[in-house]
Formats: structure tokens, sequence, C-alpha cells
């Protein structure tokens, strides 16, 4: 569908917005919440059913949910003196309040004819394991994240960091170091000293003055650190870094793998004994 609001247009299917012809950028959770908004004009939506629906199974304060909503509004109302695209009504929740008309497409997506030219299969995003136990900490991570073409999962605590990795292993791990039920540097500890999970890169975030947290997790085997507050530069220059050695290690190991699998076939068709002609 395409909803049309104000001189904005909303293409749900290829999820873009757009003004006057032009593509607004949005970030990826700015767009389902406003979205969900959209679907919903003819009631309010309160601040539970908006965070349960945009944010399932996670934890996210108020503050984060308040900051993605104004991210909403200064995409959909840059002018604050226009009439309003979203409201809130306080006690109750929000509502999208802007004259709207929704059509389906009027052409369908492309779509590759059978025995034609394959598109170039779409590059793999790395996927980031955020650990911290302080929900707007995770969300302005994945966010920030997540604009930069990352995908992210997270953890609240350390035991569930560990719970994460054994079902999905992630290309890079961002962990926070004082958290419950099991603190970073243990986490880091036990990842680092078995041989599936060694090769992970995990990002320690510290405070500034935290010297004795970094000393103990160089200790753990952390391979780099990041000083909370985190700058969304520095976090970008040492995320691509880690994740290049590491896409280089596993292709080394993938290299290794395969001349290892071909070595031992060779080796066995050596050493097969010839069977004795009758």
């Amino acid at each position: 569908m395409i909803h049309r609001f104000n001189d904005y247009e909303l293409d749900e299917l290829r999820r873009e917005l757009r003004r006057g012809g032009q593509p607004v950028a949005v970030e990826p959770k700015v767009f389902d919440v406003l979205l969900y908004l959209l679907y919903h004009c003819d009631r309010v939506v309160s601040k539970e059913e908006l965070l349960e629906h945009c944010w399932p199974e996670t934890f996210v304060g108020d503050a984060a949910l308040s900051r993605c909503l104004a991210k909403v509004r200064k995409a959909v109302q840059p002018d604050q003196a226009a009439a309003p695209v979203v409201k809130t009504l306080y006690g109750r929740g929000y509502c999208f309040v802007a004259p709207l008309t929704s059509v389906a497409r009027e052409q369908p997506l492309p779509v590759t004819p059978a025995g034609g030219d394959k598109a170039p299969a779409e590059e793999q995003r790395s996927k980031i394991l955020i650990v911290d136990d302080e929900p707007f900490n995770v969300d302005y991570l994945e966010q920030a994240l997540e604009d930069l073409g990352y995908e992210t999962v997270s953890a609240r605590n350390g035991q569930e960091a560990l719970e994460k990795v054994t079902t999905d292993a992630p290309d890079l791990i961002l962990l926070d170091v004082m958290m419950p039920v099991m603190d970073g540097l243990t986490v880091c500890r036990i990842l680092k000293e078995h041989d599936l999970t060694r090769l992970i890169p995990i990002v320690i975030m510290t405070a500034l003055n935290a010297r004795e947290d970094r000393i103990k997790g160089i200790k753990a085997g952390a391979d780099d650190f990041l000083t909370k507050p985190v700058h969304e530069e520095e976090l970008l220059a040492r995320i691509e870094t880690a994740l290049k050695l590491k896409h280089t290690v596993d292709r080394k190991i993938g290299e290794l793998r395969e001349l290892k699998a071909h070595f031992a076939r060779f080796v066995r068709l050596v050493s097969t004994p010839e069977t004795p002609s009758s």
C-alpha cells in the first residue's frame, strides 16, 4: 500500500518515505512507529501498545520512546507551525491526525524473469550483539548501528548474552561491564576460553575513568574498548576495524579447512590398496 498525507507519501512495501517526490531519511524503528500510528489513525494508541508492537520482548524506557517519537515528528512535520501529524494526548497516548489517503500499488515491484540474469546477491549484514542492562543505551546503539547497515540483537545481562551467543553467534559483541546476574568481564572470560567463541571480537564499554575495568578487560581477553558516553564516529571506527579483522580470520580459517579436507581426500586415495586382479 501507498499512504499519502499532506505532501508526504509512505510506501509500505519499499519502506520509503517521500516528500514532494524526494526521499526522506528515516531510521527503521522510526518508520515502524510511524507506520503503526498511521495504520491505527482512527484511535489513540497507548504508550504500552506502541512499545509492545515496535519493541517486542525488549524493555525500552520512556525516554527512548519519546526520542523516537520526536524523530517521527521531525520527519513528517519539520515546520512546527504547520498542522500536526502525530498528536500526543497526555495520559492517553498518541494519535495520527493528518488527513490520510491509502491506495494500492499501481505496479508490483520488478521481478527477475525466469531464466534471466540474476541480480547480485545482497551482501549479508554483520550481526552485532549489544549487551547492556540500560534500555536507553541499547536503544541508542540499536538505532545508530542499524542506520550504519548492521543487524543488531540485544541482551540485558551476561547470562542472557551467553544464551544468545550459543543460539546464534554474532560477528561482534558490544559488552557493558556492570550488569546484574553476570557481569561483562565474566562473560568475556567465558567466551574467550572456548574454541567456538574465542574469535568473536568483544568491545567492552566502560566509563571514562574506569582504568581498572580496562585492565581487567585486557586480562579477560577483550579486543577493544569504548568509553561511555559512546561517540558515534569512534563507535563506527572501532567496529569496522574489529569486523575487518574478524572477516579476514574467518576467510583464512575457511581456506585452511578446505585445504585440510582436500589433503585428507588425497591421503585416503593414496593409501587405498589396489585390488589384486584375479
